[in-house]
């Protein structure tokens, strides 16, 4: 097995970046966000933006040793501001790369474009990642696991919360993607914190339980990232209500 490193990210729109490619600092952030995300529907304000217009607010990561062994189980903001937070993102990925296997979901179309072009407009660099084959898609490298679930687009891909059921894992709890603008406005960030975390330890579960079969581990390594798993949850600090209901959920009969 090789070492593995799992990450989930979340973000809010950022009105003040359309603003600057714009060129228009008296817009104000829904007919910014209009301009460079045009509404789909007339019950919208604004589209789905690109990569470049969210704004990373959190990041998680779960680091798996190469006998199985979870080393870590972390949100990295810490309060951090967006800058400082991709500058420690990106300075572990390159201590740990090359060699070291990725493991998102969706993030090739989503996590990893953002974590690079957010951090090459803050002037940070995501070198690491363009030195290895990370980039190839059906090199497993980097095991974008929505992309392996739906034979690379074959078939109509599953949410990570569908991912989760069908595998016996709890998923969402309550908080979805969809309520971090609202938890970040409302300045809860903790709420955040536990929400990604919670995210890169169901991803973490599910390479666990696909692994033996996909050759990605074998089945005791799956066993010791799913007792790493329930320990690291029960030892994050400060502890938040979001982590009980998880393993709670997780030692139900499936």
């Amino acid at each position: 097995m090789r070492p593995v490193l799992v990450f989930d990210v979340e973000t809010v729109v950022d009105a003040n970046m359309a603003r600057k490619v714009l060129g228009r600092p008296d817009l104000g952030d829904l007919e910014a966000l209009a301009l460079v995300a045009p509404p789909r529907g007339s019950d919208e304000p604004h589209g789905f933006p690109k990569p470049l217009y969210h704004q990373v607010v959190e990041i998680a990561v779960c680091t798996i040793a190469v006998d199985g062994r979870v080393e870590t189980l972390r949100p990295l903001a810490a309060g951090n501001d967006e800058r400082s937070l991709l500058q420690g993102f990106w300075a572990g990925f390159a201590h740990r790369a090359p060699g070291v296997r990725l493991v998102t979901y969706n993030g090739r179309r989503f996590d990893v474009p953002v974590l690079t072009q957010r951090a090459i407009a803050h002037g940070v660099s995501p070198a690491a990642l363009w030195r290895e084959d990370y980039r190839q898609r059906f090199r497993d490298s980097h095991l974008d696991i929505m992309e392996v679930l739906s034979d690379y687009g074959s078939s109509m891909p599953l949410s990570q919360h569908e991912a989760a059921v069908m595998l016996g894992i709890p998923g969402k709890l309550g908080v979805g993607g969809g309520d971090v603008r609202e938890l970040w406005a409302g300045g809860r960030t903790p709420d955040i914190a536990a929400y990604c975390a919670c995210d890169v330890a169901t991803l973490t579960l599910a390479f666990a339980r696909l692994g033996p079969v996909a050759g990605w581990c074998t089945q005791d390594e799956s066993s010791r990232i799913e007792e790493g798993v329930r320990r690291a949850l029960l030892a994050q600090e400060p502890s938040h209500p979001l982590f009980a209901a998880f393993l709670t959920t997780l030692e139900e009969p499936s």
